[in-house]
């Protein structure tokens, strides 16, 4: 999928890009976000693969390989906190975690199973849940359903934002697994 700037992007963005989403499916998922700067200057934006993975019961998950990280916590200002230990959920969660590159892992008890998230050209990872007082306010969302899923998403967001200058390409990747615990 892709689209290029035209006047009616311009209403929203009023860069000159060319942007496509590319998908493959196999054993794993792979997602790809492909930016071309087509103008005459600089391109700055933020961006995220928002993944919105499937569980049991969000209360009762866990996320491996974010101990020790900083994060900006969203649902505090955005105050700048470091992780100890697994990330677990238990309110509401808007949290982007800095200068990350390695994988993660969701695990999930409930359902037997492990989501590794790999990424590349991604600085930042995001992970979201409204949780019941946030989903109120989102009409997508069915009563309950906040409490099936985890967001974990490669972004370059906030500090990491993406500047390409004229001509340049930028490629932003994530690559989902799923593995039996």
């Amino acid at each position: 999928m892709f689209i290029e700037s035209d006047e009616q992007t311009r209403r929203w963005w009023p860069a000159e890009f060319r942007l496509a989403h590319r998908v493959t499916f196999g054993s794993e998922l792979k997602l790809e976000l492909i930016c071309i700067n087509t103008g005459r200057t600089p391109l700055y934006f933020e961006e995220a693969l928002h993944t919105y993975n499937r569980v049991a019961d969000v209360g009762t998950v866990r996320l491996q390989g974010l101990d020790g990280t900083r994060f900006l916590d969203n649902t505090d200002s955005n105050k700048e906190k470091t992780q100890f230990g697994d990330v677990t959920i238990a309110s509401q969660t808007d949290n982007a975690f800095i200068n990350t590159k390695k994988a993660v892992d969701l695990l999930d008890p409930k359902l037997s199973r492990g989501i590794r998230l790999q990424k590349a050209n991604s600085t930042t990872t995001v992970v979201w849940n409204p949780w019941q007082e946030g989903a109120k306010g989102l009409r997508d969302l069915g009563q309950g359903e906040w409490q099936q899923f985890l967001c974990l998403e490669a972004s370059n967001i906030m500090s990491a934002a993406v500047t390409l200058a004229p001509g340049q390409k930028h490629t932003i990747s994530a690559v989902l697994s799923v593995a039996r615990l």
